[in-house]
């Protein structure tokens, strides 16, 4: 029998044998079932080709579109009017003052050669309301609705999955072809929690043969259905106003404001108020990129941020407006440093996404030239632009929201940080990817795909998993990975076990229990939380996964205190793939379980991880987790990294990729996040506010093989240093002010 039929036969019946032989139910919940009802059919809109090459947006007002067009914008965004009741075709339209300023507005920036996208709030007026009021959001069951009010926007509310849908649709086709529009951004038309309008009633009746779930409970399985039920409506009123829009103009677009897809808030936010996936409907999505204290600025969570919204658009273009907020005053410009404004803006595009910049805030009119000055001079080697494939991290939407939606700050965003702040600290090349992306196709262009406790996962994604595994490619996985489905409903063992090696089996503690049933059977209860982090002792022997001189240096005695999420798994069935042991606080050393896994799978080599140290670097961080992390990236992938970097910690380098004709070239941003005042402040609320940039010496980029045809650092085109050492070509780049790209031809 080869070694991939070995995987896929013998270890599958060695754990369905011993999950059943131990009782190894689980948490509550029965197998999965699956979504039920008709497949619907998702498509990515197909965006204009001027889209690709923007770099400079900018908000601002009908009065300021010479002053944009001289720091050289390419695309404003700006309000004008609001939608308007009834139609043009109908005898309505814009009043005479709404419709001037609107004319001017876009000839002004047609003039300049800029484009226009509307800020059209998606409210509807009252008087539609009034005449309309079944087509408001019904917020509950029997709700008593205020009366509308063109000042109290949460009088009028309309539900876009009903009539009000098509009738913004209308509006904007109306503005487009009337005007000129270019396109549209909306603050907001997303889905509420649960509506009972008669429209919503009457199409999930229709469409799931049930009635809608009383409330909104993310403990009711009944609900999540409804939740992507709902989000599917959502897109689906995109795509038709994709589709109409450009019907009137093949090059108007969408480019909308987002959630749910990088600032740290709308991570936190449940009920989602819109799929992730819908940033594909999106010509070009934008997020509020906040830096101040409620948003972690002084942590990683901003540069992942940027990198994941590039990352859900299929890494199409997206933009991050970085605000320009101060500590303990969020929306003071007072004392804010214009050298901070630019290391956000090109920390946004050390991360793939371009930084979209205001106009309006007060005192930072020269702050605001010298951003977009700086950005034009980097455009040709970050335009069109895709990320260098390599390693690729799941961030699971699924999992946010149905697996750890009771405490997302402690449950999910850990380990997601945690894998991210290891590769931006090591200077590995990684790739964000989302749930849709668990597809073959997709995941062979990487060497290995981290799952950082990727617990809700669909039969599909987990086969798409084990297919990559088997035919080659590295698996990285940590806590409850594959232990739910789609729906954040228990599987009783790991779906990927066979993969993974190792069966799961609850909770440890001083003896090993799996945690109650829940009354629901459907979710996860109380008591599995409360279980789910403890301390341990890790320790390790001789292991090709552990075997490093930085981690030697690092943990001399081979043997750390652990505190963080644990799993308790059974021992493998093969010798030696245990790399490393943890011994519960209070325990005997005689009772240590399994902590890291590492073996082979088929053609593949895959990590499982029982002890949390993904969520642990981000939680308290010892720096042995983030070189464990490193090397456990590093094992599974297994041949090492073609191109590797050399800098402290405090620079990023982010690895991407670029086709000009038939010229390649790859590029790698730097950016120096050195922080002069970090530290000095409360740590609670610290946010970074940058007033100088220490240069960072001593950077350099090993290249293995064949040496690179050309190389240069831009801007400026300076050429770096380089020399052969044996099969390497080491490059030795200047000192790194800020930001700057090295560029390598060929």
């Amino acid at each position: 029998m080869s070694q991939h039929a070995e995987c896929t036969a013998v270890d599958r019946r060695t754990f369905l044998s011993a999950a059943a032989g131990a009782g190894a139910a689980v948490v509550a919940g029965e197998f999965c079932d699956g979504l039920e009802g008709p497949a619907y059919k998702f498509e990515p809109v197909r965006i204009p080709d001027w889209v690709y090459g923007v770099s400079r947006m900018a908000f601002l007002s009908p009065g300021e579109v010479d002053r944009a067009a001289s720091l050289g914008v390419q695309v404003v965004h700006g309000n004008a009017v609001w939608p308007y009741f009834p139609l043009k075709r109908d005898g309505g339209g814009l009043s005479k003052d709404d419709e001037h300023t609107l004319r001017s507005f876009v000839a002004g920036c047609h003039q300049h050669g800029m484009k226009l996208c509307l800020g059209l709030p998606p409210f509807p007026p009252a008087a539609l309301v009034e005449k309309h009021p079944d087509w408001r959001v019904h917020p509950a069951e029997s709700a008593q609705l205020k009366p509308p009010d063109d000042k109290n926007l949460g009088t009028r509310m309309g539900c876009n999955a009903g009539p009000w849908g098509d009738y913004l649709i209308d509006v904007c086709a109306e503005l487009v072809e009337d005007f000129g529009l270019d396109g549209f951004s909306f603050d907001g038309n997303y889905h509420p929690p649960i509506c009972f309008c008669p429209h919503c009633r009457e199409s999930y009746r229709t469409e799931e043969g049930k009635p809608l779930p009383p409330r909104a409970d993310m403990d009711d399985l009944a609900y999540r259905k409804y939740l992507v039920w709902r989000g599917e409506k959502l897109e689906q009123h995109y795509a038709k106003m994709q589709k109409r829009l450009k019907a009137v103009n093949p090059d108007a677009v969408l480019m909308s404001w987002t959630v749910n897809a990088g600032r740290y808030g709308h991570f936190l936010h449940l009920p989602r108020a819109m799929p992730t996936r819908l940033n594909l409907l999106f010509d070009l999505p934008m997020q509020e990129w906040w830096l101040d204290e409620a948003n972690l600025g002084a942590s990683a969570a901003p540069a992942f941020g940027a990198a994941y919204l590039r990352a859900t658009t299929g890494n199409r273009p997206a933009a991050c407006e970085p605000y320009l907020m101060s500590r303990g005053n969020p929306y003071g410009t007072d004392s804010f440093p214009a050298h901070e404004r630019l290391a956000r803006t090109f920390l946004a595009v050390t991360n793939g996404a371009l930084a979209a910049q205001s106009l309006g805030w007060p005192g930072h009119a020269e702050s605001a030239a010298a951003a977009l000055k700086e950005t034009a001079r980097r455009d040709t080697w970050v335009l069109r632009a895709r990320p260098l494939p390599w390693a690729a991290m799941l961030v699971s939407e699924q999992t946010r929201q149905f697996f750890a939606y009771k405490n997302v700050q402690e449950f999910f965003l850990p380990h997601v940080f945690g894998v991210f702040r290891a590769a931006m600290e090591e200077h590995l090349p990684l790739n964000l990817v989302n749930d849709w992306d668990l597809e073959s196709d997709r995941l062979r262009q990487f060497r290995v795909l981290v799952l950082p406790a990727s617990a809700a996962l669909s039969d599909d994604q987990v086969e798409a998993v084990r297919r990559f595994v088997e035919s080659g490619g590295g698996l990285v996985a940590t806590g409850e990975a594959s232990l739910c489905d789609e729906l954040g409903r228990p599987r009783r063992d790991f779906a990927l076990a066979d993969v993974f090696g190792v069966p799961y089996q609850g909770r440890p503690g001083r003896t090993l229990k799996t945690p109650a049933r829940s009354d629901s059977g459907t979710v996860p209860n109380e008591e599995f939380w409360k279980l789910r982090s403890g301390v341990a002792r890790l320790s390790w022997q001789e292991h090709a996964l552990v075997s490093d001189p930085r981690l030697k240096d690092l943990v001399p005695h081979k043997s750390a205190t652990f505190r963080g999420p644990l799993v308790a798994i059974g021992e493998p069935t093969r010798s030696g793939e245990v790399a490393m042991r943890m011994t519960l606080d209070g325990a005997s050393s005689h009772a240590a379980l399994p902590a890291a896994i590492a073996r082979t799978c088929g053609k593949g080599r895959v990590v499982y991880l029982a002890a949390g140290i993904d969520a642990a670097l981000w939680s308290y961080a010892y720096p042995y987790q983030r070189r464990l992390l490193a090397r456990a990236i590093a094992w599974a992938a297994g041949e090492p990294l073609p191109i590797s970097v050399e800098a402290p910690m405090c620079v990023q380098a982010t690895f991407f990729e670029q086709s000009d004709g038939p010229r390649r070239r790859t590029i790698i941003h730097f950016f120096n996040g050195l922080n002069t005042a970090a530290g000095h402040g409360l740590p609670a609320t610290e946010v970074p506010l940058r007033e100088e940039t220490v240069p960072v010496h001593g950077v350099r980029v090993r290249f293995a093989g064949e040496a690179p045809k050309k190389l240069h650092v831009e801007p400026g085109g300076e050429t770096p240093k380089i020399t052969r050492a044996g099969d390497a070509t080491i490059v030795e780049l200047p000192p790194l002010p800020l930001h700057y790209l090295l560029v390598v031809e060929g």
